[in-house]
């Protein structure tokens, strides 16, 4: 008997972790669904510069993922590198200069939109758009991969 106590407490041990696990649900694991970036997004009140930064650019990468027709997340992954935003324009059937116009249109959009909420000034925005509009593709990931850190 003294051979089997340990066996049985083991037992015992397992069963009051499974049993309550399996009893609320957890033998039918079913993902959360990705957020459709083309809806809007109830968003908490930025305090501070960072909490606006990481606004921006979620509104940034949700206007773009809908134009582009995929999830945030999977255009995230693709502002890794101009390879892996190239394989995201050959996946999606677009060129490299759509994608390229699809993340300047969508920044200027986020930054026009941060502006009028009140969450950037206007000498800021004006930078913002302007960085938008004119850095080479590569600075602008560079800068996007920085923001998108935020994100996840």
């Amino acid at each position: 008997m003294r051979r089997l106590a340990p066996l049985l407490v083991s037992i015992a041990l397992v069963a009051v972790v499974v049993i309550p696990y399996v009893a609320l649900g957890g033998g039918a694991f079913e993902p959360t669904p990705v957020a459709d970036p083309c809806q809007p997004r109830d968003r908490a009140d930025a305090e501070g510069l960072g909490e606006t930064i990481e606004r921006i650019a979620l509104q940034a990468v949700d206007h773009v993922a809908c134009e582009l027709g995929v999830s945030r997340e999977e255009l995230v992954l693709a502002l890794r590198s101009v390879d892996d935003l190239d394989a995201l324009a050959r996946k999606e059937g677009k060129s490299r200069d759509d994608l390229e116009e699809a993340l300047r249109a969508g920044l200027v959009r986020a930054v026009d939109e941060g502006e009028s909420q009140g969450l950037i000034g206007g000498t800021t925005a004006g930078g913002l758009r302007f960085a938008a509009d004119h850095l080479p593709l590569g600075l602008l990931l560079s800068v996007l991969r920085g923001a998108s850190s935020i994100l996840g």
